[in-house]
């Protein structure tokens, strides 16, 4: 549905209710904690509990795919309103049923709601903004996702200690005010060729090129390149450091949750960023994970050091995601915005996918049992990527566009 009464897009009453939609996009691990009660409600081992967590970034995959069709037909905003309310719907089973195959069912389609608009969130805001205010307004939407994963958290352990393992799903009927909120307050954006959206501002309307630019490709290849290589550090640092303190015990998910607020923090300045150092600001992303990847290469014996290179790893995915996102309005046709922000968004997640398969071929490379082997490549490859694009801007000087921009 759209509305008829044009808004203005720079007001609290749109940037809120638009930026509050991604505060469930990440929350499919918030329900983590309570693995084990789930496991035994349900009579299932703690293999197939665990499902109930992953599942729904899998599924969330098929609908992710088919959003960008979805909304040149129906509009994004309806098609984020049904994901929304598929999001909020499916928080009731769980909170009922005692079968396992119901329970899944549900957590199935919670993964293809998120699908339904993950991508979409950011078409949004490459829609309806421009210049700085779009950069900034992406950099925030992506801090508002670590945001939203922290704060359900949070409220997870406190439903769990009123209601139960049922109250772990409580958190996401929020989904629901939400969607009210997003309805009547966002306007509708249209995907076709001349486009159509309800906005005022006419300063934020974006000039789209004819045909899009196969740069965007390589934009999809860097995406993925740096998942592989920033997945590897959050799957791996907890055995790096029980190696490290030589404590099989040692329990590393109080430092992981300060690298959640690094990341916050991240996608709060990044419009700053972009705004101070444009094109550079890649290289800025880029640097900080090769110092981080590099520091982590070479903790040895020192915890301190490999905790300053996690802490390092997370604060540039923030920003490069945004960094991406910000210049398919550039190079991308109108109607093929959604398309490759969806892209870009697959992207992330074969990079989640190819990780652990890298890791593993460095070991078999190496030959090495340290869990630690892999950093060395991966700084390697860090330092390929900041050379590939600094070659490619270097030999397009004569562009009268900058090379990233």
């Amino acid at each position: 549905m759209s509305s008829t009464t044009k808004k203005d897009v720079n007001s609290l009453s749109v940037i809120l209710p638009m930026l509050s939609i991604s505060l469930f996009l990440t929350s499919y691990s918030v329900v983590n904690g309570v693995i084990p009660q789930l496991g035994r409600a349900l009579n299932v081992d703690n293999t197939a509990a665990e499902l109930l967590s992953t599942t729904p970034s899998l599924t969330a995959l098929a609908t992710l795919l088919i959003s960008p069709a979805l909304a040149r037909f129906f509009g994004l905003k309806k098609v984020i309103g049904a994901g929304l309310f598929l999001v909020g719907i499916t928080a009731f089973v769980p909170m009922f049923a005692t079968n396992f195959a119901v329970v899944m069912a549900a957590r199935v389609l919670f993964g293809m709601g998120l699908g339904l608009y993950n991508s979409l969130a950011i078409t949004l805001i490459q829609m309806l903004y421009s210049g700085n205010r779009r950069a900034t307004l992406l950099g925030i939407r992506g801090a508002t996702e670590n945001l939203g994963q922290a704060i359900m958290t949070a409220l997870v352990s406190v439903f769990v200690l009123i209601a139960g393992w049922q109250g772990a799903f409580i958190v996401y009927l929020f989904a629901f005010p939400v969607l009210i909120w997003f309805w009547f307050q966002v306007p509708d954006v249209h995907l076709d060729k001349s486009g159509s959206s309800d906005m005022e501002a006419e300063e934020n309307v974006n000039i789209y090129p004819e045909q899009t630019s196969p740069i965007l490709g390589a934009f999809c290849v860097c995406a993925a390149l740096y998942m592989v290589f920033f997945n590897a550090i959050n799957v791996r640092f907890a055995e790096i450091a029980q190696k490290i303190l030589n404590d099989p015990h040692h329990d590393s998910s109080v430092i992981i949750s300060v690298g959640i607020l690094f990341a916050v923090v991240a996608g709060f300045v990044y419009g700053f960023l972009e705004k101070k150092f444009g094109d550079n600001t890649y290289y800025i992303g880029m640097g900080v994970y090769f110092l981080g990847s590099l520091l982590v290469s070479l903790a040895g014996s020192s915890y301190v050091v490999l905790v300053i290179g996690f802490f390092l790893f997370n604060f540039p995915g923030p920003i490069l995601g945004p960094f991406l996102c910000n210049r398919i309005p550039k190079y991308a046709k109108k109607s093929s915005q959604a398309f490759w922000s969806t892209m870009i968004i697959l992207s992330f997640h074969v990079g989640v996918f190819v990780s652990p398969l890298a890791m593993r071929a460095v070991t078999m490379i190496t030959g090495s049992t340290d869990p630690a082997a892999p950093f060395p490549w991966f700084t390697a490859g860090f330092a390929i990527m900041i050379a590939v694009v600094l070659a490619w801007q270097l030999t397009h000087k004569k562009n009268a566009q900058p090379a990233l921009a």
